[in-house]
Formats: C-alpha cells, structure tokens, sequence
C-alpha cells in the first residue's frame, strides 16, 4: 500500500509538474504570436505539446498504480473469501461425522 501511494503520488507530482511547464510555453508562445514572431510561438507550442505527453504518461501510470492496487485488494479479498469458504466446509463435514 505504501509503494502504491508513493508511486502514485510521485507520477502525479511528475505530471503536474510537466503540464506547469506546458502552460508556461503556451503563454510565452501567445506572447510571441501576439508580437508577431509565428516561427518562436510555433517552436515554443511544439515543445508544450511534448511537455504534456510526457504529462499525461505520468498521470497515466498514477492510473496504472491505482488499477494494480485494486487488482491486489481483489485477489486478496477472493483468497480470504476461499479460506472462508473452505473453513466452514470443513466446520460443516466435522458437524456430520458428530452427527
């Protein structure tokens, strides 16, 4: 549980961190378009863009985390379910051969 928040929380922190950047050459590209140099705000939005799929790699493998934890809850909450199950079988076919 511990690596799953930690690891979820660092690809979150990476994520944020490459979309603050992205918004940062957005703005500066609508500077540069606004003043008329197309060619630096064309440059500048290109590199946004590579900035925020390296983003949303981060925020997916946040998801990723997520979706592993669940896996692990479930097959966990299945395996004590089977125990479960198999105790009382077993509580049951000694209360027959009491009987």
């Amino acid at each position: 549980m511990d690596n799953t928040k930690l690891d979820a929380a660092k690809s979150h922190e990476e994520a944020a961190h490459g979309f603050e950047i992205a918004a940062k050459m957005h703005h500066e590209a609508a500077k540069h378009c606004a003043a008329g140099n197309y060619e630096k705000a064309e440059h500048l939005a290109s590199t946004a863009a590579e900035a925020e799929e390296g983003a949303n790699r981060h925020a997916l493998a946040a998801a990723g985390h997520y979706r592993h934890h669940a896996e692990e809850l479930a097959a966990r909450k299945a395996e004590l379910a089977h125990e479960d199950a198999a105790r009382v079988a077993k509580h049951d076919a000694k209360a027959q051969k009491a009987t």
